[in-house]
């Protein structure tokens, strides 16, 4: 296997990590919104703590997945 192929198959593994982390960011920030629309339209009884909390977590673990997606797009 020569360098230049190594080089290309780190570059799409790296181009396919962030997008991944795209991906799933989106997912947890999707989500956190469906968490907080089953509290408010009554779809499951939890309590305002857990609903709170949970889409909190949700949203800020999306947002650091958004934000590694971003940083490894830059360094690729």
């Amino acid at each position: 296997m020569s360098a230049e192929s190594n080089d290309n198959a780190r570059r799409s593994g790296a181009s396919f990590r962030a997008t991944l982390d795209f991906v799933m960011g989106t997912v947890y920030l999707v989500m956190a919104g469906f968490v907080m629309y089953t509290k408010h339209f009554g779809t499951m009884e939890l309590s305002n703590g857990i609903v709170y909390g949970m889409s909190a977590l949700l949203i800020v673990y999306g947002g650091f997945r958004i934000y590694l997606g971003i940083q490894k797009y830059k360094n690729r």
